[in-house]
């Protein structure tokens, strides 16, 4: 078929979706209803959002697309729109505090037809609910003015439940109002525990300083002795107008948001119901559009996301200003965000696209952030972290190499070349350019081992701990580095199944012992280069029990280049990424949802987190298709179950003796206890003394912890001071590979 040829059948195919989108117009069963809420409902008036044709267009268009050209081909029925519906419910209003138990009822009526008319060109009742949530938004802030103006009375007895995800809506406004009140009395014990922790370590700091001072000599040989007052506390708002502050930002967001946000939100609702990872995105977010890149090289260095209201830390990228300063965590929830000696500005419930844009600016700039850290459970008090915005040096986000010397149980000194990899990277303009010194982890890693293999290295370990991912054809290319040649992964579309191969004519690059390192977020092209060592008996894989667990394979779709022949104009509609295909081991199971299972697993948080595709909601399944033919490496080296299952029991006997696991272990327990805490108290005192608790837990792991930075004998192969008893497992496992291979030599 030639191109003019296809182009007619686009606009064919097209102009039904536009014939449809102006002769099927919506009857607004609501809308007159809501208009009347809104004008007699609240003191505080809100602005009704309205749909116009283009956006109908859009609609129409995401639809047919998601129907005709995503992975799963789901019918667009009355059960694939009940799944929206309840989606795009939990996305306007997450914690169930807004709409009424008869507002869901009211709407649930048509939610069986979402489909069929979002696909005619009508998004009628996503606005509308839209709105209605706009109504009850404009109502919680009315209840919290007055609520703040009267003495509160709390009660020592009484409890405020933090996940509401899967709580029952109100079954009425009284009952609303109550847990309105619970959420706010919530708000303000958190708001007094914030400013008391602020002056608790105000003292402890002032403290620290006086007794630094008054044991350094001074000139004349005496030590200083005279009080120091303690550092004055941050000067803030007092909580009640914190917290007002904070309910009537939400309304300002709401107010400041474009109907096209409306649509973005209703149509990604779509989406999601295929699979987590595709989305629609409008035309502003499309120009922000990956936010993990962007806050890899501009901003944080931190990957978010939003759940529940909160934006949650999904990711800390290595070597970014926020790994740097050390003070941002994995799953920490921002609740605020101020710039350098501006106002602080509350993030609950805003738009991630939004939270992001205050968190980026200019490199060399301060952003401070008020967390509520992971690690201290529900009862955990805000905390301030100030982080210096900058864009993550090119080489550091590169392959680094080093070589450890261990020695092993006979006394000998083994070389063990470490790689680590923090993404599989390449330069797609200059491989366009035609480059042939392109940068890529391929040619960076190949030199590296032109390195080891000169140094003479006894065995390797690439560590991938948290390498996200990336180019496919570079984790195909560093696979067969270790490996002769043959298939590494299977991809399989709507139609058919492909087989990506290292065709390099049994090169070789290294053949000695290797280890793979691995976490839990070590995920797609990652798990790729993993699974193809494992399935050919190439490696050890090392790490948390298992991998992220994506495997799903995303194309991102401009559809402006659609509305010329849908609507003979062309605008700006915005993009739509959707999941095309899926990866397949060589041995014919999915890394989708199951990942990468570790041969050798040391214990974690792993477990106990909610992480990876598997918490997910509407991840698409694990399955398996028929394996590639290749045969497994039969080299010296070649990993066999017999020497898995001998040094796994070596590593258990070391793990179980270990101190940096046993603190480990301790941690996840603690966490485990904190994380699964979902009820807290709305009496200060009974909250404060909880947090001492745990404060004091945490301090006293904290002197454990050090002590075993103290002890730890293979600190002088570190680059840092840090423990990191994962590497160190690595390096003694590769340790007791060299030496079971050196028997097999020599029995």
């Amino acid at each position: 078929m030639n191109v003019f040829t296809r182009k007619i059948c686009v606009k064919v195919l097209f102009s039904v979706i536009a014939a449809a989108a102006v002769f099927c117009p919506h009857v607004p069963a609501y809308s007159a209803q809501i208009a009347a809420q809104s004008e007699s409902s609240a003191p505080t008036s809100v602005s009704l959002k309205k749909p116009d044709r283009k956006m109908g267009l859009i609609a129409s268009l995401v639809v047919q697309l998601l129907a005709k050209e995503h992975y799963t081909k789901r019918q667009m029925d009355a059960a694939f729109s009940g799944e929206v519906f309840d989606e795009y419910l939990r996305f306007l209003d997450p914690t169930r505090i807004f709409f009424l138990q008869e507002d869901v009822d009211m709407f649930a009526k048509s939610k069986d037809d979402l489909a069929r008319k979002a696909a005619a060109g009508d998004v009628q009742i996503a606005f509308d609910i839209f709105n209605l949530r706009s109504i009850r938004l404009a109502e919680y802030c009315d209840f919290a003015r007055d609520f703040l103006s009267k003495p509160i009375q709390y009660d020592p007895d009484e409890t405020y439940h933090i996940d509401r995800e899967d709580a029952p809506w109100p079954k009425d406004a009284e009952e609303q109002h109550a847990i309105w009140a619970k959420r706010i009395k919530n708000e303000l014990i958190v708001a007094r525990m914030s400013d008391k922790a602020a002056e608790e370590e105000a003292k402890e700091s002032a403290e620290e300083r006086k007794k630094e001072k008054s044991d350094a000599p001074q000139e004349d040989g005496s030590t200083e002795k005279e009080d120091e007052a303690p550092a004055p506390a941050v000067s803030l708002l007092p909580p009640e107008k914190r917290v007002q502050k904070r309910v009537d930002q939400l309304l300002i967001t709401v107010e400041g948001m474009d109907p096209i946000d409306v649509l973005e939100g209703y149509l990604t609702s779509f989406a999601n119901v295929c699979d987590p990872h595709s989305t629609y995105m409008s035309p502003a977010t499309g120009e922000d559009f990956d936010i993990h890149i962007s806050l890899n090289l501009s901003g944080i260095g931190a990957v978010l996301s939003s759940e529940d209201g909160y934006t949650k830390v999904v990711e800390v990228v290595q070597n970014g200003p926020a790994d740097k300063e050390g003070t941002l965590r994995e799953n920490d929830r921002i609740i605020a965000v101020a710039q350098e000696d501006g106002e602080t500005v509350d993030v609950m419930d805003m738009p991630l696209s939004k939270v992001v844009t205050l968190i980026r600016g200019k490199e060399g700039s301060r952003v401070t952030l008020t967390i509520l850290p992971a690690r201290k459970g529900a009862q955990a008090a805000p905390e301030k972290v100030t982080i210096t915005r900058g864009n993550v040096p090119m080489n550091e986000s590169h392959a680094q190499s080093r070589i450890i010397e261990a020695k092993t149980e006979d006394g000998q000194t083994r070389k063990i070349g470490l790689i680590e990899l923090p993404s599989f990277y390449v330069d797609f303009a200059a491989v366009r350019r035609g480059d042939k010194e392109y940068n890529s982890s391929g040619h960076d890693v190949l030199r590296i081992l032109n390195e080891f293999a000169d140094q003479k290295i006894d065995g390797l370990i690439v560590d991938l701990r948290s390498n996200g991912g990336g180019s496919l054809t570079e984790a195909v290319d560093l696979s067969g580095f270790f490996i002769p040649d043959g298939p590494i992964v299977q991809v399989k579309d709507k139609a058919s199944t492909s087989v990506l191969r290292d065709n390099d004519r049994g090169q070789i690059a290294y053949a000695g012992p290797m280890l793979v390192l691995v976490n839990r977020y070590s995920a797609s092209a990652t798990e790729i280069f993993s699974a193809a060592l494992k399935d050919y008996h190439r490696a050890v894989v090392v790490g948390d029990p298992h991998t992220h667990g994506k495997g799903s394979v995303q194309v991102v779709t401009d559809l402006n280049n659609y509305m010329l022949y849908i609507a003979s104009e062309r605008f700006d509609a915005g993009q739509l990424k959707l999941t095309n295909a899926k990866f397949y081991r060589i041995n014919g199971e999915s890394t989708q949802i199951k990942g990468v299972e570790a041969d050798i697993p040391l214990p974690g948080f792993s477990e106990t987190e909610e992480t990876g595709e598997r918490a997910l909601r509407h991840a698409l399944p694990y399955d398996t298709i028929r394996p590639a033919r290749y045969s497994v490496y039969d080299g010296k080296y070649a990993v066999t179950p017999g020497l898995i299952s001998e040094l796994k029991a070596k590593s258990e006997a070391r793990v179980a003796e270990d101190p940096l696991f046993k603190r480990l272990l301790a941690d996840v327990a603690l966490y485990d206890e904190l994380r699964n805490n979902k009820d807290v108290a709305l009496d200060f005192d009974k909250r404060w003394a909880e947090y001492e608790r745990e404060k004091a837990i945490q301090k006293e792991q904290d002197t454990i912890y050090k002590s075993d930075r103290a002890s730890s004998s293979s600190k002088k192969n570190k680059k840092d001071d840090d423990p990191d008893p994962y590497l160190d497992e690595s390096v003694n496992i590769m340790l007791d590979m060299i030496r079971a291979f050196d028997k097999q030599e020599n029995p």
